[in-house]
């Protein structure tokens, strides 16, 4: 018993029977090559829409990938837009790891994380004494960086100032330490990232237009999760196998939970996604996800004006607000109730008709299970 517990095939009494023996023994082996093309096709599905650490098999990904695919292997600078939690850093360590420069190292400098004070000496290094703790030669992240990749996120938060030296290290292939009077050469490749619009922020003068240029070589879009919807559930297992020790087997989401993740507008993107689901993952009982275990943000206020919604006609902006509502209140109530539509009415005190026409409203399939005596 013990051992079947801890995962033996078959057991066999005493005496042992030579033909029964083998007999078992077939069956284990076939299991265990059932099992390998079972991960193996697993491994095969997964690789059609993951890439580097992306995950989405929408237009929009698949476009990102090629671009990824063509520019990896060039030394061409690459500006990537995309609102925040896209995975714009995924995208610089995709283009690192899959082009030549993947032996060497993959630096990243977050601009808006360093005083603009402070950033010009991250970047380009200072000799001893430059400025006031400068107590020896600083080697900046441009310099370390030697035969690899440096990725600049949040360009829009730099200075002009220092916008205009990073033009001239891109150009030059050199920097000049803080308090230095000999340029250093660099040998590292470029990628930046921005958060909005690079052409609205030259526009708008947060952007210097020749360091745009010299950047955009080429230019990469990540899409938004809302413009996605049908990547959710793709991201949503990558994730969760992500966020699952490797001996354990990773939750499953329901498809009521399935359902309330699509229909949420993610502003947060990905990385939203990803809180979601590891506190939906703490807070599930069972080895599957129910609706009622995703907490979305506005989950506490569900009658809170959309962003949108402002620009919409009084009505339109109610009735967009009850429908959020209706269809998160019933997706919960339905999932809560075991599916059973009777149940699910009786609970939220309506009638079982009228409950059948807000699930076909709003295009919810429910496999109703009856409650017992019901026919």
């Amino acid at each position: 018993v013990d051992a079947m517990k801890r995962g033996a095939f078959h057991y066999l009494a005493k005496p042992c029977d030579n033909e029964e023996l083998l007999i078992v023994a077939t069956r284990a082996l076939k299991s265990l090559e059932d099992e390998d093309e079972i991960q193996r096709l697993r491994a095969e599905l997964e690789g059609q829409h993951v890439f580097h650490g992306l995950c989405g098999r929408d237009p929009g990904m698949l476009a990102v990938y090629e671009t990824i695919r063509k520019a990896a292997s060039s030394q061409a600078s690459v500006l990537i837009e995309g609102e925040s939690g896209t995975g714009k850093e995924l995208v610089a360590r995709a283009l690192h790891e899959a082009g030549c420069r993947a032996p060497g190292p993959f630096v990243a400098f977050n601009a808006a994380a360093v005083p603009d004070s402070l950033a010009e000496a991250e970047l380009f290094g200072a000799m001893k004494g430059a400025y006031t703790g400068a107590e020896r030669t600083r080697r900046g992240l441009l310099a370390s960086a030697a035969g690899g990749t440096v990725f600049i996120d949040e360009l829009s938060s730099t200075s002009m100032s220092l916008q205009g030296k990073l033009l001239r290290a891109i150009e030059r292939h050199e920097v000049l330490p803080v308090g230095g009077t000999e340029p250093l050469p660099i040998d590292v490749r470029f990628v930046a990232a921005a958060n909005a619009d690079c052409q609205r922020l030259v526009r708008e003068g947060k952007l210097r237009r020749d360091l745009y240029y010299r950047l955009a070589v080429v230019r990469i879009v990540i899409p938004p999760l809302r413009q996605r919807p049908q990547d959710i559930a793709d991201i949503s297992q990558h994730l969760l196998r992500q966020l699952t020790p490797a001996a354990v087997e990773p939750k499953r989401l329901s498809a009521s939970a399935l359902r309330t993740l699509v229909c949420h507008d993610w502003p947060g993107n990905v990385r939203e996604l990803r809180n979601v689901l590891e506190r939906a993952a703490l807070m599930s009982a069972g080895s599957e996800i129910e609706a009622r275990d995703v907490l979305l943000e506005g989950d506490d206020c569900a009658w809170d004006v959309e962003a949108d919604a402002a620009d919409l006609p009084y009505e339109a902006a109610k009735r967009r607000a009850l429908d959020r509502f209706q269809q998160r209140y019933v997706e919960r109530l339905v999932s809560e109730t075991g599916h059973n539509v009777s149940a699910a009415a009786r609970k939220a005190g309506i009638t079982r008709a009228a409950l059948h026409r807000i699930l076909k409203r709003l295009d919810l399939e429910v496999d109703e299970a009856p409650a017992s005596g019901e026919r």
